[in-house]
């Protein structure tokens, strides 16, 4: 398949272990023949903002073609602080899956929060992008997931019942991912 974006997955807290969706995402679009990389980044269970960011930015201005964000929980929250520091260029869309609250008081999570969430910022992807959050999520609201997307810019998708839309509440496969990836055009319609 022709590779028309690089898909970066991004990880929450604690990472992304064997089974998480975006586990069987990444294996999905490596056997699709897709540009993917998924950065392990720097101390998943003391993660610091700056450290994040200062990754993905490095994968961002290295990239051959426009990046495709697809990240869950805090990697969301990387994304969003990324978007407020340099800008949209070279980026093309976003699927913001499960972003803990702004609120959240976590200590080991604090560098990032509360995030920018600014809108000028995201205006230049906001129509390829996506939140997917559920209406029982132990560390956001169905209320909160609305407002950030409110707030981003963005499309809102609820998925009822879907906790943390991680492999404790079911989610190895999630073929939502690649539907979503193929609509915005990150992944050849043929894929």
């Amino acid at each position: 398949a022709d590779s028309v974006a690089m898909i970066v997955i991004v990880y929450g807290y604690e990472g992304s272990g064997p089974g998480h969706w975006q586990r069987w995402l990444e294996d999905e679009l490596r056997a699709r023949g897709a540009a993917v990389a998924f950065p392990e980044l720097p101390e998943p269970h003391a993660p610091q903002r700056d450290a994040w960011v200062a990754q993905l930015r490095e994968l961002v201005d290295a990239a051959p073609e426009p990046v495709t964000f697809v990240a869950h929980s805090l990697g969301c929250w990387a994304v969003d602080h990324l978007l407020a520091e340099r800008g949209a260029a070279n980026v093309q869309a976003a699927l913001l899956v499960a972003p803990p609250s702004p609120f959240l008081l976590f200590e080991a999570v604090e560098s990032f929060l509360p995030p920018p969430q600014d809108a000028a910022a995201w205006a230049p992807i906001a129509a390829h992008s996506l939140l997917v959050g559920s209406d029982d999520d132990d560390f956001t609201s169905a209320e909160e997931f609305a407002a950030i997307a409110r707030g981003l810019g963005i499309a809102f998708e609820a998925l009822p019942g879907a906790g943390h839309i991680n492999t404790a509440s079911g989610f190895g496969p999630w073929p939502r991912a690649l539907v979503w990836l193929r609509a915005v055009g990150a992944l050849g319609t043929g894929d």
